[in-house]
């Protein structure tokens, strides 16, 4: 299955992307095929329209939706600011909107270096991922002392931390297979 792992930190220094690379890493070994969208990279302009109504967009932004479009389910990735995802997450789903996103199952991950991994921001999230018609998976992976869990290439540190991140991708796989066309 072709799962979009969307990293939104764009942050100098940011700790929640080895989340990302840990869960492409254990998709790759379940035989899955993740496509890493780090948006750090993909350095997405300010919204000011849908990509569906812009004018002229740009080539890259267009490449993008095309990839979106390709995979058939997701996990967002935000690591909690201010008790909230982050920026350019909430900037990436108003730009594409709701056409890659529509009926597709979406799995939450969040992170912080608090104890609390990011319970409000992955709240937040599965709310927004409502309103963008995709399916939020119940089964959230709040990563708390995600500094402490996960190395900077995102290999896991703490068993226990691994076999939480296991049961998350058990979960969502069932549950992203149901959709499977």
């Amino acid at each position: 299955m072709k799962i979009g792992i969307v990293s939104a930190s764009t942050r100098i220094n940011r700790i929640s992307h080895r989340i990302a690379l840990s869960l492409n890493k254990e998709l790759e070994q379940r035989k899955q095929n993740p496509q890493l969208i780090d948006l750090k990279e993909w350095d997405l302009p300010v919204f000011e329209e849908r990509i569906d109504r812009l004018e002229n967009p740009e080539k890259r932004l267009l490449d993008l939706k095309n990839l979106l479009l390709d995979c058939e389910a997701f996990i967002f990735l935000s690591p909690e600011y201010n008790g909230a995802i982050a920026s350019g997450l909430k900037n990436f789903m108003d730009l594409y909107a709701k056409e890659p996103f529509m009926h597709k199952p979406i799995g939450v991950a969040t992170g912080s270096t608090g104890a609390m991994g990011g319970i409000r921001a992955a709240y937040q999230l599965q709310q927004n991922i409502l309103t963008i018609h995709g399916l939020p998976h119940p089964r959230m992976l709040t990563v708390g002392r995600m500094h402490e869990v996960l190395n900077e290439d995102g290999e896991v540190l703490e068993e226990a931390f691994g076999n939480t991140q296991a049961k998350f991708l058990d979960l969502f796989l069932d549950f992203a297979q149901r959709f499977e066309s």
